[in-house]
């Protein structure tokens, strides 16, 4: 056959096609821890507590906590890596309870320097950063990662005039403002008007960069905000009316 899917009625479903499905579906969220997996030190030694990872598609749990051990006066990388070069065993059945896999193709490990290999085209290793370290002769500093790990949802509300307040959401560093609002005071057009709030640090646009809020009653009337990032906000155009619905929508990045 020269087309073939996968998630049919008895079609063999490889790991490689399951994990290509995973890694396309999770888009910027690939390679992300997706709870736990956090380190702390005790002398030369690394603890990673117990968690969920998505790595080029593959599932990856830590289920109890893991222990590494740091050379003195080294620097490196806590890592997970997945390794294709190594070979699986399994003894039993399959299907039944007798059936116990071995995965030698997975490990967690302490590395000087990263190997990244596109796992879904080609590759075999792939060595997924939980944390940096730094060694001395009897301690470790770590440093956490962020972009290694999803980020929690986050939100803040912002006043936009005339009795109107919009609740930002924050989501892997991308801000989002959506949701309707009904001024409480009317007012006419406006250009410039500075509205004397801040936007919360964490929420801002990108340094040196503007975002803009716009909004749109059911009466025709608009207004648009302009978002900067050093958490200023102000309305450059538009007119309000008391009594209206007005959809309000925007969104910016702020890393």
């Amino acid at each position: 056959m020269t087309i073939q899917g996968y998630q049919f009625d008895k079609i063999k479903v490889t790991p490689e096609s399951d994990a290509a499905l995973y890694s396309y579906l999770a888009q910027n969220s690939d390679n992300k821890v997706i709870k736990g997996a956090t380190a702390t030190a005790s002398g030369l030694n690394i603890y990673v507590s117990t968690g969920k990872a998505l790595v080029q598609g593959r599932l990856i749990e830590i289920t109890q906590q893991h222990q590494l051990s740091a050379q003195s006066n080294t620097t490196g990388y806590v890592v997970i890596t997945v390794d294709l070069t190594q070979s699986n065993t399994a003894t039993g059945t399959p299907g039944t309870s007798s059936y116990i896999a071995v995965n030698n193709q997975l490990k967690m490990e302490l590395v000087e320097t990263l190997t990244q290999q596109d796992l879904n085209s080609g590759g075999l290793i792939y060595t997924f950063p939980l944390y940096s370290y730094t060694s001395t002769g009897t301690s470790v500093a770590l440093t956490k990662i962020d972009k290694s790990f999803f980020k929690k949802m986050e939100t803040a509300t912002i006043d936009l005039g005339w009795g109107m307040s919009v609740v930002l959401t924050k989501k892997d560093g991308v801000v989002f403002a959506n949701g309707t609002a009904t001024p409480s005071s009317s007012a006419g057009s406006t250009g410039g008007f500075d509205l004397g709030v801040k936007v919360p640090d964490g929420f801002r646009p990108r340094l040196n960069n503007e975002a803009i809020i716009k909004s749109q009653g059911n009466n025709s009337q608009w207004s648009s905000y302009v978002i900067t990032s050093s958490g200023s906000a102000r309305i450059i155009t538009g007119g309000m009316n008391v009594g209206y619905t007005f959809h309000v929508n925007g969104s910016w990045v702020t890393e």
